[in-house]
């Protein structure tokens, strides 16, 4: 079964047994209740086989059940949520649009658009988004600042 991704690009639901767990094992299919902290009734999610000795999960998309990305573990998990609050804030303040984002994020981890997707990234390139992306927020901050002050104005952080 095909689907259409973000970003255009096509992917298909894995075989069983195709999708592997970074530890070699192969993952399955499974109910995301109890296993991960999904509000979503019905949410799905590949686990893999030696779960709960090896704690590695992805989510998988609720209408396709295609995987949102490779298997982590709790650690890889943490960076690529704080990864993702962190890129978020770039279009979410209007420093970029989404689009943009997007871009910058290829351009940051080396991928081509279709594979810039933070579900798909390891430890270090996580750290490398978190920190890029707290560059670029705190330069806008820092400009924001500078232009309220040469406007004889002030800066009031909670207004943005």
């Amino acid at each position: 079964m095909k689907y259409k991704a973000n970003r255009g690009r096509a992917s298909t639901i894995p075989k069983p047994g195709q999708l592997k767990c970074h530890c070699g094992r192969p993952a399955v299919l499974r109910s995301a209740e109890g296993i991960c902290k999904t509000h979503r009734p019905g949410a799905m999610v590949y686990v893999c086989s030696d779960y709960p000795a090896c704690n590695s999960f992805v989510m998988a998309h609720s209408d396709t059940l295609a995987p949102m990305g490779s298997l982590a573990g709790p650690e890889l998990r943490r960076l690529r949520y704080e990864a993702h609050q962190e890129f978020d804030r770039l279009y979410k303040t209007g420093l970029m649009t989404r689009n943009e984002a997007y871009r910058w994020l290829s351009y940051i981890v080396q991928a081509p658009m279709s594979h810039a997707h933070i579900g798909h990234l390891g430890e270090y390139y996580c750290r490398m988004v978190i920190r890029e992306s707290r560059k670029l927020l705190s330069q806008k901050l820092g400009s924001e600042m500078a232009l309220a002050k040469a406007a004889g104005g002030e800066y009031y952080a909670a207004a943005h």
